[in-house]
């Protein structure tokens, strides 16, 4: 498996300033030193040429009257001399005349090398540097007038001038490591100085994708960082300001939808209220002629209270929903909100003839939720259920459980709430858009509510899913997550109109 290493921008200018430095210093060294080497051997050879051209003086006469003793002696104290490793004295022809050794073995021999034959036929002098030996050879002809009577050859010994090199090199090397380090640690000071900005930036870039829409990076300079960084903080005001138009909208957006379902919750609940307060009327008309009656009176009072707490118990529920306290995320029993809810829908569920069934599971963990809103989540799903099954009636079951994947499949940990109705189910060309606004099959609505309530669930860090089948109906399925949400949950504070709403 392929593994790619992704580099930080730091370090990115940091290797590539410092390979181009490493290079900079290094040519600089080496140019150094090779121009140190070059120096010493040209000195040498300037001193080889001063040597060679004394010694000429000392050879002419010898050399003209071809005075091998005398030749002989002046090589050996050529080769006596500092650095030289061998001398030789040759005639016209090319024999050796001058032989430096003590048994005078080359003695009327000729050069069989290379060189040598170079040597032998040139009439200038020659400075030749053969490394595989070590060695600096120096030739020169030596002439009386315009002929030629012979030519010294002299070779001097490289490996003091090595050791010099060597020892120069080193020095150059220290000299340029030195200075390397310490460009290295300047590189870094200018590198980090130049990368922390942009750190800061990348810093705000992901608070603000975090929802922090309040954090700015206040960079004070004036080149162009300094430019990008104010550019930033404008931008990150600019979209702080449209994230509260767009959460002033989406307040108003849900109160509306709130009252939506109040009106039909309110029609529900008429027909719910009205029998009971037909019976009180009732028992209330008899009661002056029966009054004495003690079983009627009895039976009256029993009545009355039942029926008057019922009617009590619904309107605290009505009131529950359309009068929100404000809002604030806290751990909540996803059952208790469900089963809530559901008490306020079943008038509605029955004049429907929609049977709700419960199916609660024991011991789920609580999830961190805003109450309120979660209570309209639920709200428009269940309405949806119960509208889908029209006329003919149909059963409603609604039942949780703990989930262990998210959306895209991966392990976590969630409560599903499944709302499962028997209705007329949803084409499968509509269901990628039930979530869009203001996308809706009913002849009546605005669209809003499932496009609120997925709205809602992904501030909670959840997700919605829905399965359907014409004719067979419908499943919707809530999953929160267990935990506290990773984005702040939008807040939604009551509207004057919602404060003020009550029974008096």
């Amino acid at each position: 498996m392929n593994r790619q290493v992704r580099l930080s921008l730091k370090l990115k200018i940091f290797l590539s300033v410092g390979l181009f430095y490493l290079a900079a210093v290094g040519t600089l060294t080496f140019l150094t030193i090779r121009s140190q080497r070059d120096l010493l051997l040209t000195q040498m050879a300037e001193r080889a040429k001063a040597g060679i051209n004394l010694l000429e003086l000392s050879v002419t006469g010898a050399l003209y009257k071809l005075d091998t003793f005398r030749l002989e002696t002046i090589a050996r104290e050529a080769k006596a001399l500092p650095d030289v490793d061998y001398a030789y004295i040759f005639d016209d022809k090319g024999r050796i005349v001058g032989d430096f050794n003590e048994d005078q073995h080359l003695l009327f021999s000729t050069f069989n090398d290379k060189l040598g034959m170079r040597v032998i036929k040139s009439n200038k002098t020659l400075v030749v540097i053969e490394e595989s030996r070590g060695i600096l050879d120096i030739s020169k002809p030596v002439k009386l007038g315009h002929e030629k009577l012979g030519g010294i050859r002299l070779g001097f010994d490289l490996k003091p001038i090595e050791q010099e090199i060597e020892e120069a090199t080193y020095r150059a090397v220290a000299v340029a490591s030195t200075i390397f380090v310490v460009g290295l640690v300047i590189l870094f000071g200018i590198t980090m100085r130049m990368t922390k900005p942009i750190e800061r930036l990348t810093v705000a870039a992901k608070r603000i994708e975090e929802g922090d829409l309040e954090y700015r990076v206040r960079i004070e300079r004036d080149d162009e960082i300094g430019g990008l960084a104010a550019a930033f903080d404008q931008m990150a005001e600019r979209l702080m300001q449209r994230e509260k138009e767009l959460k002033e909208s989406q307040n108003t957006l849900r109160r509306a939808d709130r009252l939506s379902s109040l009106g039909l919750l309110t029609a529900g609940l008429a027909h719910e209220i009205r029998n009971p307060l037909v019976a009180i009327r009732t028992f209330t008309q008899l009661l002056p002629e029966r009054y004495n009656d003690p079983e009627f009176r009895d039976g009256f009072q029993g009545l009355a209270l039942k029926e008057v707490d019922r009617i009590c118990g619904l309107i605290n529920d009505l009131l529950s929903f359309a009068r929100p306290s404000r809002s604030k995320v806290v751990q909540e029993n996803m059952n208790d909100v469900i089963d809530g809810i559901t008490r306020i829908l079943e008038s509605e569920a029955k004049e429907k003839n929609v049977e709700i069934t419960r199916d609660f599971a024991a011991s789920l963990p609580k999830v961190w939720i805003d109450r309120e809103q979660m209570k309209q989540v639920f709200m428009n799903l269940i309405l949806n259920a119960i509208q889908a099954m029209k006329n003919e009636g149909g059963a409603l079951l609604i039942s949780t459980r703990f989930h262990s994947k998210d959306q895209s499949g991966q392990p976590g940990q969630f409560v599903q709430v499944e709302i499962r109705d028997t209705g007329v189910g949803i084409p499968e060309e509509n269901l990628e858009h039930i979530f869009d606004p203001f996308f809706t099959n009913k002849d009546e609505g605005s669209g809003l509510g499932l496009s609120i309530s997925h709205q809602i669930v992904q501030e909670h860090g959840g997700y919605i899913t829905v399965e359907s089948k014409i004719g067979a109906g419908t499943s919707f399925f809530v999953n929160i997550p267990v935990g506290k949400p990773a984005r702040a949950v939008v807040k939604d504070q009551p509207s004057a109109n919602e404060e003020s709403f009550s029974y008096r």
